[in-house]
């Protein structure tokens, strides 16, 4: 992870933990491509890949995605600081 990234993961882990939620870093070692934060508000479990306001998905990163989109899983990416805001409000809302 790129030092910009890190800090967009950063600053969303303390906004999830402002509102009440938790968010725990994933590292799979057996699994290439997981994303790269597990967030939990109110019951709901995200997977989270997080990017740098001008990262882009790899194909792994999307494929994973979108297959535990597959398996009904709420997944997806956040690029930069604003979307990671914009996603802390949809957490917001959805309860």
């Amino acid at each position: 992870m790129g030092r910009r990234e890190n800090k967009v993961e950063t600053h969303l882990k303390s906004e999830v933990t402002l509102i009440g939620g938790i968010s725990r870093k994933w590292v799979s070692p057996q699994h290439a491509h997981v994303p790269d934060q597990i967030v939990i508000y109110k019951g709901i479990v995200w997977f989270v890949e997080v990017k740098s306001h001008d990262g882009k998905l790899s194909s792994g990163q999307a494929r994973e995605i979108a297959k535990l989109r597959e398996h009904g899983a709420n997944a997806m990416s956040v690029s930069g600081k604003s979307e990671g805001d914009e996603f802390i409000i949809m957490l917001e809302a959805s309860r």
